[in-house]
This record gives structure tokens, C-alpha cells and sequence, in this order.
């Protein structure tokens, strides 16, 4: 991405974007794209696990409570298809042939435990599994905190033919020992949208989003006073 180097930031589609252009009002919008942030190497250590079939949702009944309990090794030696019992040096030379060779698919893999004779969570099926199993591997340590990056881009054509380049950007770090960035930004708008409701400042009815300005404006600015503070720049071309 072009944006927040430090970062070093890569991005993806997320599921299909259509759908916003009737929500948003933005229905004459060439280019319409919703996609998700995440550090560089993340889509191809996914990417590595897709070619394992560590993402498949299918059941996989040897994970259920009545089964045997397996281990991480055993598993990747099912998906790799080779005995069970095949030594570790055999298993690693299996998976990196299923991924193609790819260094930094497989260092992923040997990272996470996934070659390990740790056991594998109970679940419905493989993804499940893996789901439990990055929760612990992947929860924040003592002083760690997390941190929320958006950017919204708009290209605006005003009726005068002038383009307009309007990025939005905001960035939120969770408190240690506190709050999350994700649970400030997701609680504190739906609480307070919650005291409007209450406050009678909401005047609709009905099952609705935050979409008209008498809902988000106010929010909008009551967020700022909780550390929630986005920043705005336009640039315009004939």
C-alpha cells in the first residue's frame, strides 16, 4: 500500500463491494472497493494454508469430542496425505512440497505449531480447529496492545468538472490493561447511538444503520472526546 510505509501494510478485497453503492447513496460510483488492511506477508501465509486445506470447512469428523484426540503433526500428515507416524524431517519436506516451495508459507506454518505434536483443538472441521487454535497462539501478551488503521479514499467529480481526491484516515491504538482499539471503536458509537435512542435524539423507528447525518453526525464529533479522531485532506484538479 501506498500509505503508512512504516507500516508496511498490504490490502485485499473483502467479499463483494456492490452492495455499498444502494446503502451509501453512492449508486453513480464507477469504482466501488471495500477491502481489508493487514501486515505484508499475511494474504500468502493464508494463501499457504489454503493449499494445505487448513482453511476447509467441511466436516472432519477425527476432530470431534468422541474421536481420538490427533496432534498438529498427525493432521498435516493427513492433508499431506502420508503415514501418520512419518518423522518430522518427512513432514516438512511434504508440507513444502504441497506449498510449492515457498519459504515464507512454511516458516509460517513451523511458527504457529502447526508441525508440532501439540493437540488439536475439538472442532466441526479443520478451519474450526485452526480458528482455536490461532486464538491462543495469536492473543496479546503482557504490555501488548492492538491498533486499528482505516482509509477511506473518495474521487469526486463536481458538477464544474473538477476532480476531487478526499482521503480520510484514522488510526486508534488499544489502551494496555484497558480497552481495545476494536472495542472503542465499535462499542463507544454503539453506546452512544444507544443513549440518543434513550435521550430522544433518534427520532426514526425501525431496524436501521447509521447512515443518515442525524445519527453519525452527533457521533461523530462525541468520539472525538474519546481519542477517536480521524484527519481529512482534499486535493482538487481541474
Amino acid at each position: 500500500m501506498d500509505y503508512y510505509p512504516g507500516l508496511n501494510l498490504e490490502g485485499y478485497p473483502n467479499r463483494d463491494s456492490t452492495k455499498y453503492a444502494e446503502i451509501y447513496g453512492i449508486s453513480s460510483a464507477h469504482t466501488l472497493l471495500r477491502g481489508t488492511l493487514r501486515y505484508k506477508g499475511y494474504a500468502k501465509a493464508l494463501n499457504g494454508f489454503v493449499k494445505l486445506g487448513l482453511i476447509n470447512r467441511d466436516a472432519f469428523p477425527a476432530l470431534r469430542r468422541e474421536a481420538k484426540p490427533l496432534t498438529w503433526r498427525e493432521l498435516l500428515c493427513d492433508l499431506v496425505g502420508i503415514s501418520p507416524s512419518s518423522k518430522h524431517g518427512v513432514l516438512k519436506e511434504a508440507v513444502s512440497k504441497k506449498l510449492g516451495g515457498d519459504s515464507t508459507q512454511l516458516e509460517a506454518v513451523e511458527r504457529l505449531g502447526l508441525l508440532g505434536d501439540e493437540q488439536v483443538p475439538q472442532a466441526e472441521s479443520v478451519v474450526d480447529a485452526l480458528s482455536k487454535h490461532l486464538a491462543v497462539k495469536l492473543s496479546y501478551g503482557p504490555g501488548e496492545k492492538d491498533m486499528i488503521v482505516m482509509r477511506d479514499s473518495f474521487g469526486i467529480r463536481h458538477p464544474s468538472g473538477h476532480l476531487e481526491n478526499k482521503i480520510i484516515d484514522l488510526v486508534v491504538y488499544g489502551d494496555v490493561n484497558g480497552f481495545s482499539a476494536m472495542a472503542k471503536t465499535v462499542g463507544l458509537p454503539t453506546a452512544m447511538a444507544a443513549k440518543m435512542l434513550l435521550d430522544g435524539e433518534i427520532h426514526a423507528k425501525g431496524l436501521m444503520g447509521p447512515f443518515s447525518k442525524e445519527i453519525y453526525g452527533p457521533i461523530l464529533e462525541r468520539i472525538k472526546a474519546e481519542g477517536i479522531i480521524y484527519t481529512t485532506q482534499s486535493t482538487i484538479k481541474p
